[in-house]
């Protein structure tokens, strides 16, 4: 597989970004869209991953607005991860410890499937905990939006998706301390629309995002499928990190890292909502 080119680009700002992307999410079912990159900012290599897009027929649009799967009377726990409804969909696997490098951070962002339904779009991230030690979370994944040339992108980063989705969601819920033993993961989602209602401004595709797993901590770049098509928003919402179920299967990393490159400098990030 081939690496992604060094950034020529450096750590400048972007505003908005004036070519639109088409949007291929349409059908119904998997599509398998190939090799993705996953690049650790703070140490110069890139871990290749396999991801998925899926997209969710109209009946499962409820998902995303606040439908989530009922949960056992034994238990006022809501589910802990929005797309674990589909995660036994064809494609998944977990990763294997015999293609995958483990970050000097001891932990490996990876891309899960994401949802799309009536415009709007839910991307699944996990964090996997691939070292021999403890790894805590409390809090909000730190998201910053790059350009094709990994340049910086102004996009406002919300935390919490409710202002995005429009309703609230039981696993979109305040920050809770997260431990994680090795072999653990937790999860996050990032939610956006790709609206275009506001021809003053240009559309933005989001081609990368640099996202640490708290303020201060070694960032990791990764590359959704197709992008982020924000439309004239200019914004997405993230969810708290939350701990994932022991066993749940997401995209396979592939092949060895490689040099790569470091990240921009951070840009414009919302504080909690409301």
């Amino acid at each position: 597989m081939r690496a992604l080119p060094a950034s020529a680009g450096g750590g400048g700002v972007r505003s908005r970004q004036h070519s639109p992307r088409s949007d291929g999410d349409v059908g119904n079912g998997v599509a398998r869209t190939g090799s993705q990159v996953v690049r650790d900012a703070q140490n110069g290599s890139v871990i290749r991953i396999r991801a998925y897009r899926f997209v969710v027929p109209f009946a499962l649009a409820a998902l995303l607005v606040g439908c989530a799967r009922p949960v056992s009377s034994s238990t006022s726990e809501p589910p802990a991860f929005p797309l674990d409804s589909v995660s036994s969909l064809p494609g998944h696997a977990s990763p294997s410890a015999s293609t995958v490098t483990c970050p000097p951070e001891g932990v490996r962002l990876e891309v899960g499937q994401g949802d799309a339904a009536m415009g709007l779009r839910v991307l699944g991230i996990t964090l996997v905990n691939c070292g021999s030690r403890t790894y805590r979370l409390n809090g909000y994944p730190v998201v910053r939006s790059l350009d094709d040339d990994r340049t910086a992108l102004k996009v406002r980063v919300l935390h919490g998706v409710r202002e995005i989705i429009g309703s609230a969601i039981p696993w979109d819920g305040p920050p809770k301390p997260v431990v994680l033993k090795p072999g653990q993961q937790a999860g996050t989602a990032v939610a956006w629309r790709n609206t275009y209602d506001d021809v003053r401004e240009p559309p933005v595709t989001v081609r990368f995002l640099d996202i640490g797993p708290l303020a201060g901590r070694p960032s990791q770049i990764i590359q959704p499928n197709g992008g982020l098509d924000l439309g004239s928003t200019g914004r997405m919402g993230v969810s708290a990190w939350r701990l994932l179920p022991d066993g749940y299967a997401t995209a396979s990393p592939m092949d060895q890292p490689v040099p790569g490159t470091s990240a921009p400098a951070p840009v414009e990030t919302g504080g909690p909502l409301p």
